[in-house]
């Protein structure tokens, strides 16, 4: 009798472990959507912006020993960026059950155009196994050999003369790592998925912290011809005349995108 009872609490743990199993492969739902923080700088201060670019990985002797007349640019700012994904890749840690893996590919790839402070109409939706994930990652993968990476758009003031069109691109291949966080959470907490239940994320990418730092008198300096001239201002990291631009600031791209779920 006892060894009919202990046969029957093994089935019994069995089915339930069964279940459970079961239970963490079913589906989640995912939707993204995609959010621009703009940049504004209106208060450029050239002496210390200079004595930064000296001491900075940009530094290039030649442009920052001369002078740049005072208020060349007196404002800049990017309000508009679009970019071409091409694949994602979801990779998980959860507290239960196997980790998660998933690709997404598009062909052709997705264009996001971003508006500031605007959601943009396209979403990013997916399933992936419900549970409480210890860790939640996003890789995507920007640009192909006929889409650029990422493009940010905005203007520049050259003192009192009209607005120029500022392009700035970069036209290879990117890759760009996501952690998911949770809004209004801490860095590293769970990020809980259930199943029948569409979890909400916004994926922003934050041009206010990516041209935090970006040189404008260097701008002023290269591009003197494009300010004074009421030409746009394109700057690609294809073109090597570029790459000071993109020195440092390449540094700054993956920190400025986030996912935060809901």
């Amino acid at each position: 009798m006892r060894k009919q009872r202990f046969y029957l609490l093994i089935i019994v743990t069995l089915i339930l472990g069964a279940c459970q199993k079961d239970e963490l492969t079913l589906p989640a739902s995912v939707d993204v959507n995609f959010n621009l923080t703009p940049f504004v700088n209106s208060d450029i201060d050239y002496q210390s912006s200079q004595a930064r670019l000296k001491n900075s990985s940009l530094n290039n002797s030649d442009v920052v020993e001369q002078n740049t007349p005072p208020g060349l640019i007196t404002k800049m700012e990017v309000f508009k960026a679009s970019f071409f994904i091409s694949d994602v890749i979801i990779e998980g840690i959860r507290e239960q059950g196997d980790d998660v893996y998933e690709t997404i590919p598009f062909d052709p790839p997705l264009e996001i155009n971003l508006d500031e402070n605007k959601t943009a109409s396209q979403h990013l939706s997916f399933d992936i196994p419900q549970g409480v994930y210890k860790k939640l990652e996003i890789k995507l993968f920007l640009g192909t050999e006929n889409h650029p990476a990422l493009e940010f758009i905005g203007e520049v003031t050259p003192g009192k003369s009209p607005t120029v069109t500022f392009n700035y691109q970069f036209s290879v291949k990117q890759e760009i790592t996501i952690r998911a966080t949770k809004k209004g959470g801490r860095p590293g907490d769970n990020i809980i998925l259930k199943k029948n239940q569409e979890e909400q994320a916004s994926l922003i990418l934050n041009a206010d912290h990516f041209f935090k730092y970006f040189p404008i008198p260097l701008l002023a300096q290269y591009k003197k011809e494009e300010l004074t001239s009421d030409n746009t201002i394109n700057i690609s990291n294809k073109n090597e005349k570029d790459a000071p631009f993109f020195t440092a600031m390449s540094e700054r791209l993956e920190e400025s995108f986030s996912l935060v779920f809901e």
